[in-house]
């Protein structure tokens, strides 16, 4: 495998056009340690070979075993027209995620995956999304009632092993979802709507759990227009029951008794869904009739925010949403390799899309930093130092 190794190494300096001395210091290394591993005297560490392939713009896998990158065969993706389709750019954006998690693999640094719960294929499509998500409930420990999407994705991510992030994707697409068997990733799009990427990301999180975006799972079908369609209203009904709890809402409605424009604004507010939402899943579970449901369904989140006396808590869920946030279970990975000396901060910054001298100076504060006053260092207040602070 060293022949083979060294002869794709050969083939990025090639690409790359320098001379052998030039690319030793484009990677950090030494003229002499280069040529010593070229000939098989010396062997590449981890973080060289993470640096050659981010130089030849491939994958420490293919230097190793000649693997070709990954290609997206099949993926489950929430547009905002029914019966769209996911466009082609949105792959770019899974296949980043999934070269990262590969390159992170290649060196020692792997995603664990829990064992999901099961689909039941012997119930009807809403039954199967609503037992999904009460063993997905029981799964977390807890109700998601008031948490918000990112505080969700962090949940998940611990439960069953997903790499999620709130990142830039296509116009018209929400959300995607793919399983290759090695991960399991979950994308929704920066959006200023919360209550639209949190609905999104347990729709995701639905197919996830079903099986919808496994590649084999997909490329199987036989009539894939079909079975999308069934597998979005699987996911619907997911995440309906995950985000309004029937029990829940029951209660819910039950204690405030008489329902009126208010009380759907304050159920709407108290779950963390779109008045629309609300009002669907009131009907659906025949709280209200369907006139009450047309004409409630024009409310804002933003008036159930000022309803609730909390504009100011839907201003910063909107701002969070709209800014995005990184995978935390991937940027721990990307963290503990760099601390590892595995990789470089590069690809630190890559996942989580912090500055890299940043980076740098949150990992390696200068001495002026460190001769300060002894006192306890004040909480993280920022994302980028709640990556590094307990």
């Amino acid at each position: 495998m060293t022949d083979s190794l060294n002869a794709r190494v050969r083939q990025v300096l090639e690409s790359v056009g320098d001379s052998q001395a030039d690319f030793a210091r484009r990677i950090g290394m030494s003229a002499d340690k280069l040529s010593k591993s070229l000939t098989g005297i010396r062997r590449f560490t981890s973080l060289e070979l993470a640096l050659i392939a981010e130089q030849g713009h491939t994958t420490v896998d293919w230097l190793l075993h000649g693997t070709e990158p990954r290609r997206v065969t099949a993926m489950a993706a929430r547009t905002r027209e029914r019966g769209a389709t996911a466009p082609d750019d949105s792959k770019s954006a899974a296949l980043c995620y999934a070269e990262w998690i590969d390159a992170l693999a290649n060196i020692g640094h792997r995603l664990t995956l829990p064992r999901l719960p099961s689909l039941p294929t012997e119930a009807g499509l809403i039954e199967q999304g609503t037992r999904l998500a009460e063993a997905a409930r029981t799964a977390v420990g807890r109700s998601p009632r008031g948490v918000t999407a990112r505080g969700l994705a962090e949940q998940w991510e611990k439960t069953f092993g997903l790499v999620v992030a709130a990142t830039d994707l296509p116009a018209g697409l929400d959300g995607l979802s793919w399983d290759t068997g090695d991960f399991r990733l979950v994308l929704v799009g920066r959006t200023d709507v919360w209550t639209r990427q949190r609905f999104t990301l347990a729709h995701e999180l639905g197919h996830i759990l079903a099986g919808d975006a496994t590649e084999e799972l997909l490329t199987e079908h036989v009539a894939p227009s079909v079975d999308q369609d069934q597998a979005e209203i699987r996911a619907n009904a997911f995440a309906a029951e995950l985000l309004m709890p029937h029990e829940e809402v029951t209660q819910s409605a039950i204690e405030i008794g008489s329902m009126d424009r208010g009380a759907l604004l304050s159920l709407s507010w108290d779950y963390q869904v779109s008045p629309s939402a609300m009002a669907t899943r009131l009907r659906t579970l025949g709280i209200i009739s369907d006139s009450q449901r047309r004409s409630w369904s024009a409310a804002t989140t933003r008036e159930a925010a000022q309803h609730a006396g909390n504009p100011d808590r839907h201003m910063q869920y909107a701002q969070q949403a709209g800014d995005g946030w990184y995978s935390s279970s991937l940027a721990k990975m990307a963290i503990s390799a760099y601390a590892h000396g595995d990789i470089s901060i590069r690809l630190v910054a890559a996942v989580t899309g912090l500055d890299s001298d940043r980076l740098l100076d949150l990992f390696h504060p200068d001495s002026e930093t460190q001769n300060e006053a002894t006192q306890p260092a004040a909480p993280a207040t920022s994302p980028a130092e709640l990556a590094f602070f307990p």
